[in-house]
């Protein structure tokens, strides 16, 4: 069982990242400069790996905590 939640979890992550490169890439921004749409795009990519990244020690620090007062150990 908690092989298949882990599973899910790497899925759910996986299938954000991916989703948060394919917005970033394909949303232009609102600038129409070369230097500043580069820095929006760095800007971009490094909130989506942050906020990505805190989801996902969230949900590893919950599963972890679930499986700490689960019973069914």
């Amino acid at each position: 069982m908690p092989v298949r939640l882990l599973v899910l979890v790497a899925l759910v992550i996986g299938f954000a990242g991916v989703w948060a490169g394919l917005v970033t890439l394909f949303v232009p921004p609102l600038t129409l400069g070369g230097r500043e749409f580069a820095e929006v795009m760095v800007r971009r990519w490094a909130r989506n790996i942050l906020v990505l990244g805190l989801a996902a020690v969230l949900i590893l620090g919950l599963w972890l905590l679930f499986l700490a007062v689960s019973p069914w150990r």
